[in-house]
């Protein structure tokens, strides 16, 4: 999927999700759970979110932020869960002073109007996340989550090998390290060596068709390699098949 498509996709999702949810605000992200800076937040696509409000998140806000720290832990997430983190009709001049991460996340969110936040959070690696965030300013009105999830579930699937592409390349000069492959031979049963210099493309981050120009083979063959490679992995996925070898 090239850059315009995925926009378009983007666009198509967005606005399906913002029509079931009833939320203001839209935005989809990757969170790398190995850096504490302004480099852990990198966001793909906003729709009607404020700008600045976004800023505040990238910078600070994503450290208290209590699911999105939660589900970093070892462990912690295996497959897309969700959550919905509100506070309706909460001034953010209203909530205690305190160093209570809560409190601080709320507060953050307050002053740009927010009341009600929602997130699918489905990991793509072992350190890397991607995020679909929702925000509503309306205090008298509720996110509609549970109408939205098969969309919400809809844009991750059809966009995951894009994301996953660019995802690498937005962040390899952010410590993002690919290592080299490490017997193989362990991990699936009988994979080739060509099988190998396909996988090793894939953890760089390349699209089939750049797989084929680097092994000077054809698309097709890429694809028939792929699919061998799936099955003997035992994954069905671009994106699951990188969370193995990456994790």
């Amino acid at each position: 999927m090239n850059n315009y498509n995925f926009e378009l996709s983007n666009h198509s999702h967005s606005q399906k999700i913002l029509h079931r949810s009833k939320a203001d605000g839209i935005s989809l992200f990757i969170f790398d759970k190995r850096q504490q800076d302004d480099q852990a937040v990198n966001f793909l696509y906003q729709r009607y979110t404020k700008p600045e409000a976004m800023d505040d998140y990238r910078l600070r806000l994503y450290k208290v932020d209590s699911f999105l720290q939660k589900m970093a832990e070892p462990g912690a997430l295996k497959n897309a869960e969700v959550a919905v983190k509100t506070k309706q009709n909460i001034q953010s001049n209203q909530l205690p002073s305190t160093n209570d991460p809560t409190s601080i996340y709320w507060r953050g969110l307050g002053n740009y109007g927010y009341r009600q936040t929602a997130c699918m959070i489905h990991p793509l690696s072992k350190n890397l996340q991607l995020i679909i965030g929702m925000q509503m300013l309306q205090p008298r009105k509720n996110l509609q989550v549970e109408q939205a999830l098969s969309a919400m579930e809809d844009w991750i699937s059809d966009s995951s090998d894009y994301i996953l592409e660019h995802s690498i390349n937005a962040l390899k000069n952010n410590h993002v390290v690919v290592s080299p492959l490490h017997d193989l031979e362990t991990v699936a049963e009988g994979i080739s060596p060509r099988e190998q210099q396909v996988v090793f493309e894939i953890l760089q981050g390349k699209s089939n068709k750049q797989i084929a120009d680097s092994l000077s083979l054809s698309y097709y063959t890429v694809e028939n390699h792929l699919r061998r490679i799936y099955k003997k992995f035992g994954v069905h996925s671009r994106t699951a098949l990188i969370a193995i070898l990456r994790s």
